[in-house]
Parts: structure tokens; C-alpha cells; sequence
């Protein structure tokens, strides 16, 4: 953990402002970091960081729910994204006695081939897009319900011939009460700097810094947990004006066309992800989900279909562990999530009985 702090601080130290954080997120760098590994998670919504059992999967998203039952556990995911494009990851976890448990989180996202041409649009080529994450991930219990952890972050980015390099750090705690089946967690994620760029003199970014505050709530008699995330707390406004319409004028009247701005409610309906999760067994476990956010971007005005809404779908068998998610993005693009975990812990217990 004092490692972790130093890099925090050497990151934060590099940094031109701290207000480089809050810029808008298209001036951001790596932002395939906010890519949803879980399938869970990918089912509750797109985000998921107030369930604290496990699923090492969702660990990454909120390293402070790393915890000893997730000891000796593997887990790989892979994503068939939008385009064509794929990412995943591939995650294991350590628990040492009287310090804490601890995970290294392998990530990776191909954006497929694309052509390679020359001035006259002539085809002399062809070449690969990727990015690559190492993440390292620590978590401690401060009290029984209480705990921290952090995520360090090595960042590498290759597009062509050209290359960079970013690191970055996240924090985030978490309060369980078991007894009361409520989890809270609060994650800033994110808080970094691009340290070399695609080309020289190039302009370096900051990462796509967030806070995400989350509550769940799991219902005492009966199967199911309901889940909230409040995203982008650190940006109120995540409206989105269509560079295109302004200045227009209406066809009809002459008059300057008006965009809407969003009131209150639907801003905070903005920053929500809501999530349904029913729990059949502490082994079986369906999701439900939708995103205000997602929806409102994506869908198209003729035919906006089921953009935003989210489900998925867990197995674990003794040793063993499947899940699949699913994300409407709008009627052209689906995110389909796969994963895999092994219980190694568990196959010892198998072992030891036989």
C-alpha cells in the first residue's frame, strides 16, 4: 500500500492541474479503461460496484471489494464488442493473512485491421489498433464492515507505428453490513496522465477521471438485490448538444432552432444506473439493468428500441463459474460479455474429499 501512495503521489505531482480531471471526457486519453469486464456488471446496468461477495470480476471496477474469499481465484472475460472490435480480461487474486488480498488485472481491447493508404486513397497495407492494461490491485478490511483498496495502473496504447504510455491510480472504499444486507462503495477512478504521447510535441491528456458512488440493498425475504450507481459525480452537466444543430434555423420560419436543455430531473437521471439482481441461490443469480445515460446517447428518434436496458446470467458449478452479459447499445450495436472463473482453493477441497 505505501508503494501505491508513492506512485499516487508521483502521478498527481506530474500533473500540469488538477482540473484536468474534470475536463470533458472526449479530451481524455485510455478510455477503454471504463470498458465493463464483468458480465455481471454488464448486466446490472453497465456498472457494478456495491456487491461485495466473490466475484472477483468485479473487483476491477472497485478494487476495495477485494477480499479473502476471493483467494486462489481465477477469472478471464472476453467481450465481442461493437465494429468488430473485442477486449477483455484476465484477473487473479491473493489474500495474505493479517495484510490483505491482492490482484493483478490483465487488460486488453483489439480494435480489428484496418486498411492502410496512401495520399490518392490506394491500399499499400494494412495495420492493427490495441490497448493493453497491467493493474495491480490491493484491498484491506479497516474494521469488519469497512474497507479500502486501490488500483495501480500501467497504461500502453498502440495505433499503427505509433505508441503511448499512461499511468494512473484508483481509490475506493467500501462499508458492508452483512446483517442488514446494504453495501455502499465510493470509487475515484482514474486519477492519471498520459506521460508519453503518440508523436513528439504531441499535447498529453489526462485519464478519464470519474467518482461513482453506489448503494445496494438485498431483500431479507425475498430473492432479490436492487443496485444504484451515481456516475460522473465529479461533472454535473453530461447533457450532450449536437455540434451540428447549432446555429441552425428552421427551414420553415427562418428562426434560430432552440436546443433543448435537460431540467433537473433528467440530469440526475443522467448520472444514474439502476440495476435488478435475482438471486436463486448464493450460485445462481440473474440480472436486469438500464442506463439513463446510454439511452439517451444512443438511441436512434425513429425506432429507439431497448438502447439501455442490460441483462445477464450466472452459473457457478462447485469449482467452476459462468456468466454471460448482454448490452443494448442502440439497434446496430450489442455488446455480448462471456466469462470464466476457476475456484483453485476449491479444487483442493475436491482433491482432499476423493
Amino acid at each position: 500500500m505505501r508503494i501505491i501512495i508513492a506512485v499516487f503521489l508521483f502521478v498527481v505531482s506530474a500533473m500540469p492541474s488538477l482540473r484536468l480531471f474534470g475536463q470533458a471526457q472526449s479530451q481524455s486519453v485510455f478510455r477503454f479503461t471504463n470498458m465493463v469486464t464483468s458480465p455481471r456488471a454488464a448486466g446490472m446496468g453497465g456498472n457494478l460496484i456495491n456487491v461485495k461477495d466473490y466475484d472477483l470480476s468485479l473487483a476491477y471496477a472497485n478494487p476495495a471489494l477485494l477480499s479473502p474469499d476471493m483467494d486462489n481465484q481465477v477469472h478471464f472475460s472476453f467481450v465481442k464488442y461493437l465494429a468488430k472490435s473485442n477486449y477483455g480480461m484476465f484477473s487473479y487474486a491473493k489474500s495474505v493473512e493479517n495484510v490483505g488480498t491482492f490482484a493483478v488485472n490483465l487488460q486488453f481491447a483489439g480494435y480489428g485491421k484496418f486498411d492502410e493508404t496512401d495520399e490518392a486513397g490506394n491500399v499499400i497495407g494494412s495495420f492493427k489498433a490495441n490497448n493493453t492494461g497491467i493493474n495491480l490491485a490491493g484491498a484491506r478490511n479497516i474494521t469488519d464492515r469497512f474497507s479500502v483498496g486501490a488500483q495501480l495502473k500501467f497504461l500502453f496504447s498502440s495505433l499503427e507505428r505509433y505508441t503511448a504510455f499512461g499511468m494512473g491510480i484508483d481509490v475506493a472504499g467500501t462499508y458492508d453490513i452483512p446483517e442488514a444486507f446494504l453495501t455502499t462503495s465510493l470509487v475515484f477512478k482514474n486519477m492519471g496522465y498520459q506521460l508519453t504521447s503518440y508523436y513528439n510535441d504531441a499535447d498529453k491528456s489526462a485519464l478519464p477521471f470519474e467518482i461513482q458512488l453506489g448503494v445496494s440493498k438485498k431483500m431479507k425475504h425475498a430473492p432479490f438485490r436492487l443496485s444504484l450507481v451515481l456516475e460522473n459525480l465529479q461533472n454535473w452537466n453530461l447533457r450532450y448538444i449536437d455540434p451540428t444543430q447549432s446555429g441552425q434555423r428552421d427551414p420553415l420560419t427562418g428562426q434560430p432552432v432552440e436546443l433543448e436543455e435537460p431540467g433537473f430531473g433528467k440530469e440526475i437521471l443522467l448520472h444514474m444506473v439502476i440495476g435488478l439482481e435475482v438471486v436463486f441461490s448464493e450460485n445462481v443469480m440473474m440480472q436486469l439493468g438500464y442506463n439513463f445515460r446510454r439511452r439517451d446517447e444512443l438511441k436512434t428518434p425513429d425506432k429507439p428500441g431497448i438502447s439501455g436496458f442490460t441483462g445477464g446470467f450466472g452459473a457457478r458449478f462447485g469449482a467452476f463459474k459462468l456468466a454471460y452479459g448482454i448490452g443494448f447499445y442502440n439497434q446496430a450495436g450489442i455488446a455480448h460479455n462471456f466469462s470464466f472463473a476457476m475456484f483453485f482453493n476449491e479444487l483442493k477441497k475436491e482433491k482432499s474429499l476423493n
